[in-house]
């Protein structure tokens, strides 16, 4: 969080606007930098008036979503091109890809929506997402309403709770892990469900 304060406050007026939104965009695009942590931090800094919050709100809903257009789409583009060439041809098979296919087109809008919440694995999985050609349409709609619950639920519980910030870090990191859990369950579940019913077809 330091190292996020330091970024943030090194620049002032609108060039710290900017350098806002261009850092939240690049978290979306796998920049190494924790893009939860720069919403608290930013939170933080308008309790202390550096920033005006409603601002910085509106920025971060706009950076969060191009950040995550452009994952997004590059995936879309160049995707399925790339898991055709070694090693990701290994570690995804056609069949897993097609599996993984059919789940997203079935379950597509919860999990995009579950997606903006989960820590770690976000980009990865909207990358995923534009590999196997999730619609554009469902993409936007339902992290646009992901994102809309996201963005104020972080920077206002950080800005009302500023003088206790390590418990609002704390809370978000136990929920955020407890939904990658629940998360990791259920996917392994409906995947292994899928393979079986193919499996039963295909011998039937």
């Amino acid at each position: 969080m330091d190292r996020a304060q330091e970024f943030l406050t090194h620049f002032s007026g609108p060039m710290g606007y900017l350098f806002f939104y261009l850092l939240v965009a690049a978290c979306g695009c796998g920049f190494p930098f924790n893009s939860d942590i720069t919403l608290i931090t930013a939170a933080v800094l308008c309790a202390n008036g550096v920033f005006q919050l409603w601002i910085l709100m509106l920025l971060a809903f706009s950076a969060i979503l191009t950040g995550d257009s452009i994952c997004f789409f590059v995936a879309k583009k160049f995707g399925v091109h790339l898991i055709q060439i070694r090693p990701f041809s290994w570690i995804l098979s056609e069949k897993a890809v097609a599996r993984a296919t059919r789940l997203l087109h079935a379950h597509g809008r919860k999990f995009l929506f579950t997606v903006r919440f989960l820590p770690l694995i976000r980009t990865a999985l909207f990358f995923t997402a534009g590999t196997l050609q999730i619609p554009t349409r469902t993409f936007y709609l339902m992290n646009s309403f992901a994102t809309l619950i996201y963005v104020p639920l972080i920077m206002l519980s950080s800005y009302f709770a500023s003088a206790n910030i390590d418990l609002v870090l704390k809370t978000l990191k136990q929920f955020q892990f407890g939904l990658l859990g629940l998360f990791v369950v259920v996917g392994a579940f409906l995947f292994f469900r899928n393979k079986k019913q193919n499996t039963s077809n295909t011998v039937d």
